[in-house]
């Protein structure tokens, strides 16, 4: 029990930093991108991915971008991040939870359902209004007719809808087991 108090203590240091260390990243590489220092880390290290338009696969990283297009991209980059935010926050509670030695309570079930709706959410809305504003965003520079919005739905969206439908059923197994944990401690 001291290694998973150890284990949770440290998770629950990295997800509380990491809550608010990824919207300051994202924010810092969109309003930074030209600046020399971080320009090379950014293009190099693939920050700002490719993001594919109907033209071909434009880098971000080294497109000439408006102060809209920056604005739309890191805001829409901050909306696929949402879900991730969201889910460190739960995940700090849970990691609480665990070093306390609160392991089988009603509290951590909900947490790993909402984690679920998170993931199955993420696959279904964030993850295409994501891409539809970095498309917005990358070609919102171009000349009129060369401007696009596109929606898709990818594998990436059936890999987080199928991830959060098995957190949600893992966390209704875990829901079943401490009720009968419940009902045990009450037998005498």
């Amino acid at each position: 029990m001291k290694d998973l108090q150890k284990l949770s203590r440290y998770l629950k240091t990295t997800f509380h930093y990491l809550t608010f260390i990824v919207p300051l990243f994202i924010v810092a590489l969109w309003f930074l991108k030209e600046w020399p220092p971080l320009y090379h880390a950014i293009r190099i290290g693939g920050f700002l991915d490719y993001v594919a338009t109907p033209e071909g696969h434009l880098n971000l990283a080294t497109a000439n971008l408006t102060l809209t297009s920056i604005i739309i991209g890191c805001f829409a980059q901050l909306l696929g991040a949402l879900p991730y935010i969201l889910g460190f926050s739960l995940l700090k509670t849970l990691f609480n939870n665990y070093q306390q030695r609160q392991i089988f309570i009603s509290a951590n079930t909900q947490i790993y359902k909402k984690i679920g709706w998170l993931a199955f959410l993420n696959g279904l809305l964030f993850i295409p209004f994501a891409q539809t504003l970095l498309v917005l965003a990358a070609t919102l520079s171009n000349p009129p007719g060369h401007r696009y919005i596109t929606l898709s739905f990818t594998t990436p969206n059936f890999e987080a809808i199928l991830c959060g439908f098995l957190i949600i059923v893992i966390s209704l197994v875990m829901q079943e087991a401490q009720a009968l944990q419940d009902e045990n401690q009450l037998t005498i």
